[in-house]
């Protein structure tokens, strides 16, 4: 199953040298189509591939795991008019998602133990207001917020930015939902790409997950069945092995002192 099948990016020539009307890519694309449960975006930094992602979650409205949502957040006030603009056809309505940006993680964090003086001022709220039954259920409601974070994340001030990174994926992705993931690979090391792999792999092909990834790895380039977009001049449909990062990192591997007698 896979939710969101097409959409439509309606042309403005009056803003065509305002971003992001004015990227290469975006002069001439009229449209998308999502053809299977993975879809992947690349391109050199600046391309758009980002800018297309985060346009895609502010028009399906997807809730932000970060320290702010969407619709507050300053950062995407200027691409926010050009992502209402985008229009939609869905196979079916999605009715869970999220976006997640790589550097939204520390801002999650920051929230996570924001929420614990939080939960403590609960407490002594209902102490003030409460007593007997009441109180007890109100206190041990708060207890179970608390209990059930930390089953789902553990304490992520005391794991690497990797490991938290993975932990908070796995904890808030469900089955027959919609995500959006921002260049995850900055946060993870080779090993634990191919554990995201595998987890995006396993929910897409067994569990009705839909997934749209901006990214510059080439490992998860090669989530199987995939439908690539590769931004530059402007967007193309591309096999894994017709990527720049993929030609890019071959050679070099190949032959790394031909890259260096450059440099």
């Amino acid at each position: 199953m896979y939710f969101l099948h097409q959409i439509s990016i309606p042309s403005d020539h009056e803003k065509s040298s305002n971003f992001p009307y004015g990227l290469p890519a975006f002069k001439n694309l009229q449209g998308m189509k999502f053809e299977s449960p993975i879809t992947v975006f690349v391109g050199e930094n600046g391309s758009g591939k980002s800018t297309l992602l985060k346009a895609l979650a502010i028009k399906l409205n997807l809730p932000a795991i970060g320290s702010s949502d969407l619709e507050s957040d300053d950062t995407l006030n200027e691409i926010k008019e050009f992502g209402e603009s985008i229009k939609t056809r869905w196979t079916s309505k999605a009715y869970r998602g999220f976006f997640f940006r790589a550097e939204d993680y520390f801002g999650f964090v920051k929230r996570l133990k924001n929420l614990d003086p939080e939960l403590k001022g609960d407490i002594v709220d209902f102490e003030k207001r409460l007593s007997g039954t009441g109180l007890k259920l109100a206190v041990g409601a708060v207890h179970g917020q608390k209990e059930a974070l930390l089953r789902k994340y553990g304490d992520l001030t005391q794991v690497s930015h990797g490991e938290g990174f993975l932990k908070v994926l796995q904890g808030r992705l469900q089955p027959e939902g919609i995500y959006l993931i921002d260049e995850p690979e900055a946060a993870l090391s080779p090993q634990r790409q191919l554990a995201l792999f595998s987890l995006i792999k396993n929910l897409a092909e067994n569990n009705g997950c839909q997934f749209i990834i901006a990214t510059h790895s080439p490992i998860l380039m090669t989530l199987p069945n995939a439908t690539i977009f590769q931004f530059s001049e402007t967007v193309e449909k591309v096999s894994y092995e017709e990527t720049e990062h993929f030609t890019i990192l071959k050679n070099f591997l190949n032959n790394p002192e031909a890259f260096l007698r450059y440099l």
